[in-house]
């Protein structure tokens, strides 16, 4: 019995983390259904694109290590233009803020560590051929205007 409840636990964790790693949709489809006016599409905008940089950082972080900091540098200043906008348009406290940003960043980097693993495995890139290279486009759309 304990080994039909452990088997079916990891069946569980398993599909759930297949589920989990995957975006439900692009960032260009998330920005084409949501009002670009409205905070929360910008707060979810800065979030998910600071992620996107945390994971290009991590990939070139051996290869090009001052590319690697500098992305890491716009990760943080976008995660920062998230808690700033929690706390003016949510009036959320800003330790509050800061915490949810990046327990969020958190997760929207997991996925994209697990999808660019698996678009690794299908052709030996973590970007190309990928949504996450068209994240990253938007993303870097929306660095060259700040």
């Amino acid at each position: 019995m304990r080994k039909i409840i452990s088997i079916f636990f990891v069946g569980v964790l398993l599909l759930t983390e297949n589920i989990y790693a995957n975006f439900n949709f692009t960032l260009k489809e998330y920005l084409d259904k949501n009002d670009l006016e409205d905070g929360t599409t910008q707060i979810y905008l800065l979030k998910r694109c600071s992620a996107v940089y945390a994971y290009a950082s991590g990939v070139i972080l051996k290869s090009d290590a001052v590319t690697s900091k500098s992305f890491i540098e716009i990760s943080n200043n976008l995660i920062f233009k998230a808690v700033e906008l929690k706390v003016i348009d949510e009036k959320k406290k800003l330790e509050d803020a800061q915490e949810e940003a990046e327990q969020s960043r958190k997760e929207l980097f997991n996925i994209y560590i697990t999808d660019g693993k698996k678009n690794w495995e299908k052709n030996k890139s973590h970007f190309k051929g990928s949504y996450i290279s068209d994240d990253m486009a938007i993303c870097s759309k929306l660095t060259e205007d700040n």
